[in-house]
């Protein structure tokens, strides 16, 4: 077989490889959480305080001691801002304190798609030494899984304040029958050990219903078909539901930047990783920024294009008993490394515009082998990524969850809503 065709700019490879983190990160929430993030946030803060800041969002700066975390996210998500402006955003204003440690919620987004807790941090102490391991967040006595934790970014107006936000993302509609709610903020700090702070809250405002809306457009991209089934809207996100057609030749992995056309020609992008859980059956949801709050009479669609390889080979088998690799696809000519339970690829840079993203495997009896994390290193010439697994010595089927072989380019969908 012919090696599948590769050209991708050197440019994109460094936010690439935030996006790979990011993309694996919320994949993953809902069983463990698994990357230890870098301060991401930080980045907005030079733009912070320069930005113009709607009326509305004004008033809330000037009501709210802790905005920065909240102006963070309406410049880096154009549904927030959607929220912030139709007063969708529920005040809390409620502080715990421990240790030297003070801790107020100062606000919540909460639909049924998802809950956004943002938070101020004030200490006695040099506040950069302290890492956030965990956010639990409860329901009644029930723990809700879904996010929350892993490190401690945000925001930080000098060594004792920080002001940042946590993220809950809930794969099935969440049933808000009690809104007395408790997030239990676990710290962790060099010289003063844990520090674990409770914080009780109870949502006041009427949760927005999802608006649901049947769409049923197929697409034939390069002889291949997939149907966008229905379009999800939230005040937080819009998912787009999309069934890949079973007689297929080609195996499709990735929708790539995909993007939602405002009436004013702004553009709502992808806010987090497609959801893939349901890849192999061919199911596909994507989530783009919210535009919960409009009522456009048709929405236009823009695919920036269609990766797909051949149809049973989405995969490479190796065995971690004898470290070796068994198989992988022909088009497949990196180099491969089976150490204890990690496999390692070495992508060429140039070759390459995002990752693999090796984190669904199963074990030779079709029980799921469990992903534990992913590191990616770069060399002069090449990225290695490395995808560590649980202890097991047999053999695995690893699926890749990404490869650069676009089927189909600037794909454009007009979907008439009324």
């Amino acid at each position: 077989m012919s090696k599948l065709p590769i050209d991708v700019p050197k440019e994109k490879l460094q936010q690439v490889r935030m996006d790979m983190f990011r993309k694996v990160q919320r994949e993953k929430r809902t069983k463990k959480r698994i990357f230890s993030v870098a301060t991401v946030f930080l980045l907005c803060l030079s733009l912070l305080f320069s930005i113009r800041v709607s009326p509305t969002i004004a008033s809330y700066v000037a009501k709210i001691p802790g905005f920065e975390a909240l102006v963070s996210a309406v410049v880096r998500d154009k549904g927030i801002k959607d929220i912030v402006d139709n007063d969708y955003y529920e005040e809390i204003n409620v502080t715990q304190s421990k240790n030297g440690l003070s801790l107020t919620l100062q606000g919540v987004i909460a639909d049924q798609t998802g809950l956004v807790l943002f938070y101020d941090a004030n200490a006695s102490f040099d506040i950069l030494k302290l890492n956030l391991e965990e956010v639990q967040l409860f329901q009644g006595d029930e723990r809700i899984e879904g996010g929350g934790g892993g490190g401690l970014f945000g925001i930080t107006k000098n060594k004792t304040h920080l002001s940042s936000s946590v993220e809950y993302e809930f794969l099935e509609p969440f049933d808000y029958t009690s809104k007395d709610f408790k997030a239990v903020f676990h710290f962790n700090d060099k010289d003063k050990g844990n520090i674990e702070i409770a914080v009780p809250f109870t949502l006041q405002n009427e949760i927005a219903k999802e608006k649901i809306f049947t769409a049923n457009q197929t697409v034939n991209v390069g002889g291949q078909k997939f149907t966008i089934t229905q379009i999800r809207r939230s005040p937080l996100e819009m998912a787009l539901d999309i069934e890949v057609d079973k007689a297929n030749t080609m195996e499709i992995l990735s929708f790539d930047d995909i993007a939602v056309v405002m009436q004013d020609g702004e553009l709502r992008k992808s806010k987090r990783h497609p959801l893939s859980k349901n890849k192999r059956e061919g199911k596909f949801t994507l989530y783009l920024e919210s535009n919960y709050f409009h009522d456009p009479e048709s929405l236009k669609i823009i695919i920036g294009a269609v990766q797909a390889v051949p149809k049973g080979e989405d995969f490479i088998e190796v065995d971690f008993g004898t470290k070796e690799v068994l198989k992988k696809p022909d088009y497949f000519d990196w180099d491969i490394s089976v150490t204890q339970q990690d496999v390692s690829v070495v992508i060429n840079n140039r070759a390459q515009s995002r990752f693999l993203l090796l984190t669904d495997a199963v074990k030779e009896d079709g029980t799921e082998l469990e992903f534990k994390g992913a590191t990616v290193s770069q060399e002069e010439q090449y990225e290695i990524e490395t995808t560590q697994f649980e202890d097991y010595d047999g053999k695995a089927k690893i699926y890749i969850n990404y490869f650069f072989n676009p089927i189909g380019k600037d794909i454009e969908l007009n979907i008439p809503f009324k």
